[in-house]
């Protein structure tokens, strides 16, 4: 019917919703000027030929956005066969490609271009070069990475490149999302036109510093660089002439140096965003130049010094955001004055003092957050400031988090009705929570007001005014029962009561509640009984008293991605519940398991991250389908029963490792040599097991161990905000469970084993190792000497094994050591007196016999040194060796000469025999002779 109405010259049927097949006889409609038929974002509409386009010589606005046209190979031909055309729309067209040669440009009324979203467009952009009439340009996110990672067919800078030298009318280009890979100067430097309003290059690859050439572009109006990654450098300085930019963007980049103080030249910005860089310096003072300022982005960068008070004097401004900086300082009673901002976000920095009494003036707030500073004070004014307000405050979200804020949270706050999300927690805040302060809070979406002093003090047969989704009391005092108003919450999802008094048997009530939670958390408590059902999600039921077996109803739990219910009494064998769910961190440790750990057939945990069993009874080896768990991150097996060899294939599998923990147990054999292929280890204890062999010299290719850890962030990548991943170290003569400096600890504990063989010197390439502890094995040999380049090694324990020869003088280098145990060994020599070793005590270097000098009585004065007597005795050996061999040598030779001359001359052997005869015979005489002279003596 429409094709009928041949004197149309409008027609829009854009979001129609329509599908199928655009009919053809739309070719009818020979006096159409303005043709949308964009579609909706489903490819449901389609056309397979364009040849009735051609039929509608007058046309000048064509969309055909969203329209499948992957069938329609001839479309660059119909459209160029259109002269009049002005405005061409084609984005997410799927635009086919057309091959060489390509047909002589004709669209020379061409002034908008829109082919975002396709492929293939770096050879389009050369042909649309031709259009000089071009104002308007958009081609964004028409790169080719989804087809091929090397690029091949997306935009290039060559392309843009020729069409910027081109284009010289060209006011709006948009090339934002292509990949871009190059220069940036490649691309400003060629830009022909001088009417340039509107540049956008985000979320592309361009790299290199900002040409000073940029702002010769005097009609800019909006430059988008966001994104880019490598775009490096300071911010050149900003001219005079930049009055009409409004918008300017150089968010996620590696931009250093400070905010120029010709950033005040930029008097009609009305958009700022420098965040995610590497900018430092303070806020310039200029700042307050920028009077027609609505949003300012200054987050993730290393700002320093204190929020300018002249920032009070912005009297446009919207948002504020100045998170995760170093900022100090109090904030600007000035702030008060910003009475058009909505969102306040100041966390994460160094602040202190108090809560200005005028940010209770700020209305128009919909966001507050001040969390992770050292904020004190009250809050008082601020709540009752804000629900003062004329027309009711706006503020949805407040996130007062992680600072210090002290005295009571006034009841006021449950007049700040439009309040959404309220974090209090981690404060020193006391006092009663009571119904008034949630009193009008009917929008309240969840609150964690967890780990301050507050007694939370609701009735029973409290309705709250809410139905949250998240309820966070940590480290508050609940009482011991449950609160039976938790029932109300229909749409909670969240439960957060860890350490707040809880005792006895839960309520039976709670089992089907907590089947509908997401996550579970009452940790920490007195509670007792059996377990409840597990919740969709995350259960953390630590250190509490329930008893009996794991429930088999977890195997259905498939959701459930975190389980900890460490420190009970649960006993029985293990279920092996945890073979078909999707589990990333399992706690069992520290309870009454017995058995084996249950081997998986058919499925396996393959999303476990951290897996701790230890300190129970379990037995058997160490279960096989942890072979198929290569995302795993710690592993402590100990303190168990386990027996056999520990498998190759944790060094095989296992590359993801940070926490090998195997200690306590009855496994033998040696090390495996590929445990050095853990290249992410940090921690490895395999101590008190039946260990043997020598240790392998590769340890020291512990690459992770190598270079000093400091980066604190969680060891796991899973999404939690109460779980910490822990482990228990035995070091500095005591255990400790680390849990926040996890990931910056290194430590390698072998002692108590029946090691044997030399202290591979390669064990000291482990730069980054901070506690090492092989005592109690059997090892021998020299200490190595170069052991002093461990420089940051703060616990050292070498004590009962057979070491001998000298400390090495390399210690003094050890500046952080802090315990040293050598005991017991066959260590000789002067003990070095520098650096560190000069604090230790005797117990130190006790049951070494050869060793002498403080803290052990001195060396004997004259004393050669051991290794010097050493050495003359072994040269003494050596020449009384000689000596003998050479006599027996000599009496060998000469007798059987001699011998042989005696069987080879008879003559000479019968006067030998005769000589030895007349020698008998005088040895008799002379025996008679004295003889006879005693007889005479005895006489007189």
């Amino acid at each position: 019917m429409i094709a009928s109405q041949v004197h149309l010259e409008y027609l829009n049927l854009s979001y129609a919703m329509f599908d199928g097949l655009i009919p053809p006889q739309l070719g009818n409609l020979s006096n159409l000027h303005y043709l949308d038929l964009q579609g909706w974002y489903d490819g449901q509409l389609h056309v397979d030929d364009l040849d009735w386009l051609s039929r509608i010589p007058y046309l000048k606005y064509l969309d055909m956005s969203e329209v499948n046209l992957s069938r329609a190979t001839n479309w660059l031909s119909e459209i160029n066969s259109i002269p009049t055309l002005e405005v061409l729309r084609l984005s997410n067209a799927d635009l086919p490609y057309v091959p060489s040669p390509l047909p002589t440009f004709n669209l020379t009324a061409i002034a908008t271009l829109d082919l975002s979203w396709n492929f293939n467009m770096s050879t389009m952009l050369r042909w649309f070069s031709n259009a000089t009439s071009l104002e308007y340009l958009f081609l964004f996110g028409t790169g080719n990475q989804y087809i091929d990672s090397a690029g091949t067919g997306s935009l290039t800078i060559e392309s843009v490149r020729i069409a910027l030298g081109a284009l010289s009318n060209l006011m709006e280009l948009d090339l934002s999302d292509n990949s871009l890979r190059g220069e940036i100067l490649e691309i400003l430097n060629n830009v022909r036109s001088r009417d340039l309003k509107r540049l956008d290059l985000n979320s592309n690859y361009l790299s290199g510093d900002i040409p000073q050439t940029l702002w010769s572009l005097g009609n800019l109006e909006f430059l988008d660089l966001s994104w880019n990654f490598n775009v490096t450098g300071r911010i050149p300085a900003l001219p005079g002439s930049l009055t009409s930019l409004r918008y300017l963007s150089l968010k996620g980049n590696l931009i250093t140096g400070e905010i120029p103080s010709s950033i005040g030249n930029l008097t009609n910005l009305v958009f700022l965003d420098l965040s995610s860089n590497n900018i430092v310096g303070s806020i310039p003072e200029i700042i307050g130049a920028l009077i027609h300022i609505q949003v300012l982005y200054l987050n993730h960068n290393y700002i320093s010094g204190q929020i300018p008070a002249i920032i009070g004097d912005l009297p446009n401004l919207r948002k504020l955001i100045l998170e995760d900086n170093l900022i100090t300082g109090q904030i600007p009673d000035t702030i008060g004055g910003l009475h058009n901002l909505t969102d306040l976000d100041i966390s994460n920095n160094n602040l202190s003092g108090q809560i200005p009494r005028t940010m209770g003036g700020l209305c128009n707030l919909t966001l507050l957050d001040l969390s992770q500073n050292s904020i004190g004070g009250e809050l008082t004014s601020l709540f009752d400031g804000l629900s003062a307000c004329a027309q009711r405050t706006s503020l949805l979200s407040i996130h007062m988090d992680r600072n210090r804020l002290s005295g009571t949270i006034p009841s006021s706050m449950g007049r700040v009705s439009q309040l959404q999300d309220l974090y209090l927690s981690s404060n020193s805040l006391v006092g009663n929570i009571t119904e008034a302060h949630f009193s009008n809070l009917t929008n309240l979406i969840g609150f964690t007001i967890s780990s301050n002093s507050l007694n939370v003090i609701l009735p029973n047969d409290w309705h709250p005014p809410f139905n949250v989704e998240f309820i966070g009391m940590s480290f508050c005092h609940l009482g011991a029962e449950l609160p039976a108003w938790l029932q109300t919450q229909t749409q909670l999802t969240t439960l957060d009561l860890c350490g707040v008094g809880l005792s006895g048997n839960l309520p039976i009530w709670f089992s089907n509640f907590s089947r509908g939670l997401q996550s579970l958390n009452m940790s920490s408590n007195d509670l007792r009984g059996r377990l409840p059902s597990a919740p969709q999600s995350m259960l953390d039921l630590s250190n509490n008293s329930f008893v009996g077996p794991i429930p088999l109803s977890f195997a259905k739990d498939t959701g459930l991605s975190l389980l900890s219910l460490s420190h009970n009494h649960i006993n029985g064998n293990l279920p092996p519940f945890f073979c078909d769910i999707v589990i990333q961190i399992l706690d069992l440790s520290n309870n009454y398991l017995i058995g084996e750990v249950p081997n998986c057939h058919y499925s396996f945990p393959i999303s476990l991250q951290s897996l701790h069993l230890n300190n129970n009874n379990l037995s058997g080896t160490i279960p096989l389908f942890l072979k198929n768990c290569d995302q795993l991150i710690t592993l402590d097996l100990g303190e168990n029963k386990l027996h056999g060899r520990i498998p190759t294939w944790i060094g095989r599998n296992l590359s993801s490792l940070r926490v090998l923990r195997l200690r306590s147990n009855f496994l033998y054999g040696t090390i495996p040599m590929n445990i050095v292929n853990l290249t992410s280890l940090q921690l490895l204890d395999l101590s008190s097991n039946n260990l043997t062999g020598s240790l392998p010299s590769s340890l020291g290719n512990f690459s992770a161990m190598v270079e000093i850890q400091n980066d604190i962030r969680s060891m796991l990548h899973i999404e939690t905000y109460y779980y910490s991943e822990s482990s228990f170290i035995t070091t500095k003569g005591s255990t400790v469970d680390y849990t926040t400096i996890l990931s910056l600890v290194t430590c390698i504990d072998l002692s108590n084993n029946h090691l044997s063989g030399e202290i591979p010197k390669e064990l000291t390439k482990l730069l980054g190792l901070r506690f090492l502890n092989l005592s109690n094995n059997h090892l021998t040999g020299r200490i190595p000497e170069n052991i002093g380049d461990m420089k940051i090694l703060e616990s050292l324990d070498l004590s009962v094994n057979s070491l001998t020869g000298e400390i090495p003088s390399s210690f003094s280098a050890m500046h952080f050591l802090e315990r040293l145990n050598l005991s017991y060994n066959n260590l000789s020599g002067k003990i070095p007196t520098s650096g560190q070793l000069s604090t230790f005590d005797s117990w130190t270097y006790v049951g070494n016999k050869g060793l002498c000098g403080m803290p052990l009585p001195d060396c004997p004065v004259y004393q050669t040194p051991p290794d010097a007597r050493v050495k003359h005795e072994d040269d003494e050996k050596l020449d009384k060796l000689l000596e003998y061999t050479s006599i027996v040598v000599g009496f060998v030779v000469g007798f059987w000469l001699f011998i042989g001359t005696l069987i080879m001359k008879q003559a000479i052997r019968f006067a030998f025999f005769r000589r030895i005869d007349k020698t008998n015979h005088l040895i008799e005489s002379f025996y008679h002779d004295t003889k006879l002279v005693k007889e005479v003596i005895e006489r007189i």
